[in-house]
């Protein structure tokens, strides 16, 4: 049966693309937007110039009732081929890299020889190829096809390879897989097409070799160097990215859209600059400080940690240092091998810090004086205290104030009276860390929030951020009782033996049923509250509301889990990592369910 070149898109190509397109959805960023709209424009220029030059001289040919009309010598069939491709290819790479953070990759403490060799043994290698190739593509030779796929590839391999290079040797999986999947889906595309009779190549051009049988080797090789060109771009563009999200110098008193009102001249130059840069020209401190930032995330919390995954990247990174400070500062006041006074100190100098911080005019570890801190902090606080400066430009001094009150209230012991304490403790630990996110998230947002909006959406975060610490306190009211002596419970809802037997390590004498009632009584408050703190998610940017879905599900469902137990409180409710990646990957694209537990507890008092 002969297809036509249209039917080709119609059936293979065009139902591919919109799977990735969906897949990609919930991820897609203006930094995406930049990638399909630059190399899709460089791919479609070039490639059109290239084709026709090569149809010209009678490398491959279509058959011409297969065709919709005919613009130079190709079809314009083939001018969507260009596109078609080019989207798919980028599509499925983003997909692909994007799980890990894009700065993780890039070393400023590699040596400047093994970069130097790293860099230009390949550049030299690819650039002899073009030359050599050159000369080689003589029309009505057997070399012509191949040859002219390398002088057009090569060249631009080295130079992505330049800017690149050693970010792409970090991650060869990733790499790899992106190269070869959209690679060997075309190469297939290709086969059904030539076996159809759709298009054909010349064997007075080509070597005559076959890859399998309606592919040639040179068709195989123009998939899988254009393939590896359009991955190159992107890691390059990643890569480049990276560096400017990290070193653009930010001002706090200006808005973000007056930041990122620039001339499209002044981001090719901003860009150009970060692409030529070696890592070795990078402060190696930023790097150090957010690796022991993320370390700090990933082993204190696995939810969060999960969750975060599905939040684009350059928001994922500051969330990631936001959470690396609250712990930091969390772990200062928690540290019982430190005498309270000590401890106190530390807060009183936290405090000192955040004042010092939003004293000055720009976001940058630089601006502050860090002799003293060094001195009375632990290192790993300092460097979640210098990642922190960067989002000096995005966040409220109340709300971080608000956080340390929090720690206070832990350090001075005060107690949990009443309902009124519990949510107002909450408020103080969860709520504004909420607030603080929810920032972040709508300073990389493109679309314009009025000031009531924003106000809206910010008070939804903070009764999320009640959710997930009533979920927490339900959690853990054995764990806080044996490690720390605390009670988070409102104590008119215990007796007075209850309390003294949770301050005092043995919240297990109070009985099982009466910790099971405790913390569903919890629970049933948080899922009440979540009914209405939901409502903000829908108002976010629409590439981040399947994040803030997911890091909320992850952590709802420990929620989830203690409702299910009904003979036995556990110690520690645990989701698996199985359960979190799947519960979070279900709510990225809004198709997880939620254990409906309010409408249950209705059934069961009936």
């Amino acid at each position: 049966m002969v297809l036509t070149y249209m039917e080709v898109h119609l059936y293979y190509t065009l139902p591919m693309l919109g799977l990735l397109s969906w897949l990609s959805k919930p991820y897609y960023t203006s930094n995406d937007s930049l990638k399909f709209k630059f190399l899709t424009l460089i791919a479609f220029t070039t490639a059109s110039v290239w084709d026709n030059y090569i149809v010209y001289h009678n490398a491959w040919s279509y058959c011409p009732t297969c065709v919709t009309a005919v613009i130079g010598y190709i079809p314009l069939e083939e001018y969507m081929f260009f596109i078609i491709m080019t989207l798919l290819t980028v599509a499925f790479t983003n997909l692909i890299m994007r799980w890990h953070l894009h700065s993780f990759f890039i070393k400023p403490e590699t040596p400047i020889l093994q970069s130097i060799l790293v860099r230009f043994i390949p550049i030299t290698g690819l650039l002899i190829t073009a030359y050599k190739a050159w000369y080689l593509a003589v029309p009505g030779k057997s070399l012509f096809y191949g040859s002219c796929i390398l002088w057009y590839a090569c060249p631009v391999l080295a130079l992505l390879w330049f800017g690149a290079g050693e970010y792409m040797l970090r991650r060869p999986l990733a790499v790899f897989v992106s190269i070869a999947l959209p690679t060997l889906f075309l190469c297939w595309v290709d086969v059904v097409a030539i076996g159809a009779g759709t298009w054909d190549i010349s064997l007075a051009t080509s070597t005559g070799k076959f890859v399998v049988p309606h592919l040639p080797v040179e068709e195989f090789m123009f998939f899988a160097l254009i393939n590896t060109v359009l991955v190159f771009g992107t890691c390059a563009i990643d890569r480049t990215m990276a560096i400017l999200h990290l070193f653009r110098k930010k001002n706090p008193y200006q808005s973000k859209y007056q930041q990122t009102e620039k001339t499209f001249l002044h981001q090719i130059v901003e860009m150009t600059w970060a692409f030529c840069l070696p890592d070795q020209a990078l402060n190696t401190e930023t790097f150090k400080d957010l690796s022991v930032s993320w370390d700090i995330l990933r082993k204190a919390s696995k939810s969060f940690y999960t969750a975060s995954a599905v939040f684009p990247g350059d928001i994922r990174q500051e969330l990631g240092v936001l959470y690396a400070f609250c712990r930091a500062t969390d772990d200062l006041c928690d540290d019982e091998s430190v005498s309270v006074n000590e401890r106190k100190k530390q807060l009183k100098l936290t405090s000192q810090f955040v004042s010092d911080l939003f004293s000055q005019k720009v976001s940058a570890p630089s601006a502050i004086s860090w002799e003293i801190y060094s001195d009375q902090l632990p290192a790993s606080c300092i460097s979640a205290f210098k990642s922190f400066t960067c989002l000096r430009h995005v966040l409220e001094v109340e709300a971080i104030k608000e956080l340390l009150n929090g720690y206070k209230w832990d350090l001075e012991r005060r107690s949990v009276l009443n309902q009124d304490d519990l949510r107002q403790y909450s408020a103080c630990v969860a709520s504004s860390v909420g607030e603080m996110c929810t920032r972040i998230i709508l300073a990389h947002s493109d679309k314009f929030y009025t000031q009531q909006e924003t106000q809206w959406i910010i008070q939804r975060a903070r009764e999320m951020g009640l959710v997930l610490q009533y979920t927490n306190i339900a959690r853990d009211i054995v764990t806080d009782s044996k490690k720390l002596g605390r009670c988070y419970l409102p104590h008119d809802w215990l007796s007075e033996n209850d309390i003294v037997m949770i301050q005092n390590g043995y919240a297990r004498e109070i009985g099982e049923e009466k910790l099971l009632l405790l913390s569903h009584r919890l629970i049933q408050q948080a899922d009440e509250l979540m009914l209405i703190a939901n409502k903000g998610i829908e108002k976010l940017p629409s590439h981040c509301q399947g994040g803030v879905r997911a890091a909320c599900n992850v952590y709802a469902s420990i929620g989830a889990k203690l409702k299910l137990h009904k003979q036995q409180y556990p110690s520690r409710a645990h989701v698996s990592n199985l359960k979190r990646i799947k519960i979070a990957l279900f709510s990225v694209y809004n198709l997880y369910n939620a254990p409906t537990t309010i409408k249950q507890n209705r059934q069961e008092k009936m």
